[in-house]
């Protein structure tokens, strides 16, 4: 159940992030004063379909591999909105050259999608496949150890684990990687810890490059613990704001026994369609490598 709560989480991130992406936090401040819930109709943006493309994919052959990722989300395209253009580059150059593996990209577009990982995989073989996962579209040391940072700490908050061992989960799966990003996340739960979470980011930063994004996102979640206070803190901070709180939903929502019934009932239609199908698939492919194993989660 945790994971599902996960996913939803996931996705009520995005749809509370998306209205407000790009805006500063003073521009957030200076339009809506605080954000309580969603403006407007919810939409989901490229976080939640793109991380959901991954389930697709590792479901339909039964591992996961960074060319049929990358095939899955170019098939899928038009059904993409606001792709991220480290992304849209990599896809790009992949239709025309379908043996390329990028070897850059620096922003947070493989962080967003990384709870697929979480969501599908026990907790030992987590950092291999994402960083397959993420080789898909982007091939730097920092993105994919962001990447693995965020699936770590989804991976701990829906396994039971508490924030202080979600966020140590989530800082030693970046350092396989990146040291350096490791760093900059204990840095950033530290700032927060010392002072104001806005203090914090303005130190840190919440752009969408992962060097920003996801120190952001370990902040957010070391100050709010609740999934609700967590996501509309996410949210207005601005910046990256869809992309963070995504991330931020995907681990405090892991960590919820029940989410707030106002905010599950704004993902009926599209994004509750989407989560089923994904939960029917998550179900069966983990049954499927539990029988192989032998063993049960």
């Amino acid at each position: 159940m945790k994971t599902l709560n996960s996913m939803y989480g996931q996705a009520i991130g995005d749809m509370l992030g998306e209205p407000v992406e790009g805006l500063t936090r003073e521009e957030i401040a200076m339009r809506h004063h605080t954000i309580t819930g969603f403006m407007g109709q919810p939409s989901i943006t490229d976080d939640t379909i793109m991380t959901h493309l991954v389930v697709r994919s590792i479901c339909e052959i039964g591992r996961a591999d960074r060319r049929h990722i990358a095939q899955t989300f170019l098939e899928n395209r038009a059904r993409i909105p606001r792709m991220g253009p480290t992304t849209a580059q990599a896809l790009s150059r992949l239709a025309e050259y379908p043996d390329f593996t990028p070897t850059t990209g620096t922003t947070d577009g493989a962080a967003m999608r990384a709870p697929a990982i979480a969501w599908l995989f026990p907790a030992d073989l987590v950092v291999p496949n994402t960083i397959e996962s993420s080789v898909a579209t982007h091939g730097s040391s920092v993105a994919i150890a962001g990447a693995i940072a965020v699936a770590c700490a989804v991976s701990g908050a829906i396994a039971g684990a508490d924030i202080e061992t979600v966020i140590r989960a989530g800082v030693h799966g970046a350092r396989e990687v990146s040291a350096d990003l490791a760093s900059r996340i204990r840095g950033a739960v530290l700032l927060a810890s010392e002072g104001s979470l806005e203090d914090a980011i303005d130190v840190t930063g919440c752009g969408i490059e992962t060097a920003e994004a996801v120190p952001a996102v370990f902040a957010i979640i070391s100050k709010h613990h609740g999934f609700r206070s967590a996501v509309l803190a996410a949210a207005n901070l601005g910046g990256d704001a869809d992309t963070i709180a995504s991330m931020v939903g995907a681990i405090t929502g892991g960590m919820s026994h029940e989410l707030p019934r106002d905010l599950v009932y704004a993902c009926r239609g599209q994004p509750e369609a989407m989560i089923m199908e994904s939960w029917r698939c998550i179900s069966r492919f983990t049954d499927s490598t539990d029988r192989r194993a032998g063993t049960s989660h």
